[in-house]
């Protein structure tokens, strides 16, 4: 793909060359599933709870993120997959990577429940931590108050005072708003499917009167989908308070970090070396219209190098430039992209929906690994054991290249799975 590549020629000419080519795509392979590649801890039988990253330092070793285990956040593998150490990391590290320079090599990571980004050395120790408060209060933490009259305020920093609730405006002044002043929600589904949110609710023994988009509605409880036998009906005060879920980090050759906030508003965000703050770019808005935009990549294939992004949500792959300005799509119609990793000319792509797929940096497929078309064991974390199938993926989460151009891919799993493709 070059600079100029337009995003929609781009991707309906990959659209139209993947047409009919998967299957022998997938059989032209390159890779051979190598069963029962990692060995787990000694007394336990799998990894534990995989929600996060895999990655490979210089020498071969391999790292992989588990969740609630007391003896840290990460685990260490040798190069054939047996059991290290554990890395006292934080629990919830969701993303990360390993990158080499000549200050040494470093782990760059999101923490995802804290919303926090660290840097640490191979041996787990925090060199340096981006806290919240790095990021931009109107994304870390946004407010939105809907009043009585329907009056609907927002801002940022939101403190409880008691029987009120004071915010900053966008302009810098401080706001106060009582709490007796601040609009009952309620939020219903109806039995037809349509989703039903509005203010000011009153609730008879048969129906409910709520304003809606400015209008007052009434609703027969008999037409309101049910839980446990009743009319399920949500009430809670109108106000909305954000909060980062940073969910992958990456650190470019000129030192530069990169984060994104890929399970709350997509912008992805560049700090320099020491943390400090530089600027936004992506989110839901355009040109970039990110959804779920996952975890994001530096991808030293090009030069300069370019900013890979897995946007989950709209099952498509994109190139940024290092200053944010869009690039590309690369390709559309993936099984929901979860993470990627590059070698030599090429990149692999986890896809939480059942695949693994490996493209080439002209943003064509050339294999195809693990095609999980069964209903139900994709995009879930509840495929026990029993149920796993060699060369059958789940619910890819994390991938990574080997120093030796193999694949290794982690899995959204409670028990923790970890599955290898050896280059042939």
């Amino acid at each position: 793909m070059s600079h100029m590549t337009s995003p929609l020629v781009l991707a309906s000419t990959l659209a139209l060359s993947l047409i009919g080519a998967g299957s022998l795509l997938a059989a032209a392979g390159g890779y051979e599933f190598q069963p029962n590649f990692i060995t787990p801890p000694a007394g336990s039988e799998t990894i534990g709870n995989g929600h996060g990253e895999i990655q490979v330092d210089s020498a071969g070793n391999i790292y992989v993120s588990v969740e609630g285990q007391e003896a840290g956040g990460m685990h260490v593998y040798s190069p054939d997959g047996k059991f290290l150490k554990h890395l006292r990391l934080p629990h919830t590290l969701h993303g990360f990577s390993i990158r080499k320079s000549s200050e040494g090599e470093f782990i760059f990571a999101a923490v995802l429940s804290e919303g926090k980004v660290i840097k640490a050395n191979l041996n787990g120790e925090i060199l340096l931590e981006i806290p919240k408060t790095s990021f931009p209060a109107e994304i870390a933490n946004p407010v939105a108050i809907t009043l009585k009259d329907g009056t609907v305020l927002t801002g940022k920093l939101p403190m409880d005072e008691g029987s009120a609730v004071s915010f900053t405006l966008s302009d810098g002044s401080t706001k106060k708003v009582e709490k007796a002043d601040i609009a009952q929600k309620a939020s219903f589904t109806l039995k037809s499917g349509q989703k039903v949110d509005g203010i000011n609710p009153t609730i008879t023994d048969s129906s409910i009167t709520l304003t809606v988009g400015g209008k007052t509605n009434t609703f027969q409880k008999s037409d309101i989908g049910l839980k446990d036998g009743k009319p399920a009906i949500t009430e809670s005060r109108a106000e909305t308070r954000g909060s980062l879920k940073l969910t992958s980090a990456d650190q470019a050759p000129n030192g530069d970090i990169y984060v994104v906030d890929g399970y709350g508003t997509s912008w992805i965000f560049i700090f320099d070396s020491k943390g400090n703050f530089k600027k936004q770019f992506g989110g839901p808005a355009q040109p970039f219209g990110l959804a779920n935009c996952h975890k994001i990549h530096v991808d030293n294939r090009f030069s300069p190098a370019r900013i890979f992004l897995c946007d989950r949500g709209n099952k498509r792959i994109m190139h940024a430039s290092l200053e944010g300005e869009l690039l590309g799509v690369i390709a559309t119609g993936l099984r929901n992209p979860s993470s990627a990793s590059f070698y030599e000319d090429h990149v692999v792509i986890a896809e939480i929906a059942g695949r693994v797929s490996v493209w080439d940096k002209e943003g064509k497929l050339v294999t195809e690994l693990g095609t999980n078309d069964t209903p139900g064991q994709t995009n879930t974390p509840g495929v026990p054991p029993a149920d796993w199938r060699d060369n059958i993926v789940t619910s890819p989460h994390g991938v990574t290249f080997d120093t030796k151009g193999n694949i290794l891919e982690t899995e959204w799993n409670k028990w923790g799975r970890v599955l290898k493709w050896t280059r042939k």
